[in-house]
């Protein structure tokens, strides 16, 4: 089992269950890649796992903590689904988060998006 990450960085609290404690930085790309997201101290943020897929994944797993604030952050900036997931996934792997666990639930947020986008677009096709 790998040893977990480092999450002084945020604690447990605040209305949607996760504080951050501290500035968090994030290289978007590659390190020194010059475009780094910033997220502030006191920045609220969940951990947030489908109800049907918890007996695989904690929303306390804190491999996917970082994941979590960084993919939070991008979507309420109003950055596309698609890259805010791209973040999380390079986040969880930042922190050396068990590759399979986190191919899987990639793989389980870019279906359950594409399941749901697909409904709206049938729907929209319905008389």
């Amino acid at each position: 089992m790998k040893a977990s990450p480092d999450t002084s960085w945020c604690r447990k609290g605040g209305s949607r269950g996760y504080v951050t404690t501290c500035e968090i930085t994030w290289a978007i790309g590659k390190k020194e890649s010059g475009w780094v997201l910033c997220i502030p101290v006191g920045r609220e943020f969940e951990s947030s796992v489908p109800r049907s897929m918890r007996w695989l994944w904690s929303p306390e797993d804190p491999f996917f903590l970082k994941s979590a604030v960084i993919h939070d952050l991008l979507l309420e900036e109003g950055f596309r689904p698609a890259f805010a997931d791209s973040q999380w996934f390079e986040a969880a792997l930042s922190v050396h988060a068990p590759e399979l666990r986190t191919w899987l639930a990639y793989g389980f947020m870019r279906s359950r998006r594409f399941l749901f986008w697909s409904a709206l677009k049938l729907r929209a096709s319905l008389p």
